[in-house]
């Protein structure tokens, strides 16, 4: 069963918001590009480009994620 909270209504709708801080990479915009073609039930139409596109995309953005977690996680100590 899926929390309202992680419903993909809601998940997108943060991610909306949160792209709307100034501080967004092209990564992570060509990932949630991919996300909102998906959750409406269509295959991504770049993705005619080689994967490989993808695949940077979301190297780039876990590497972003992580480090950033990890920089919360030292400053919390």
């Amino acid at each position: 069963m899926t929390l309202p909270a992680n419903k993909i209504t809601n998940v997108r709708r943060r991610a909306e918001r949160a792209r709307n801080i100034e501080i967004t990479c092209p990564a992570s915009r060509h990932l949630h590009l991919m996300a909102d073609d998906l959750a409406h039930g269509k295959w991504p139409s770049f993705w005619v480009e080689p994967p490989q596109h993808a695949a940077e995309s979301i190297y780039s953005v876990l590497e972003s994620l992580w480090k950033a977690r990890a920089e919360l996680a030292r400053l919390k100590k």
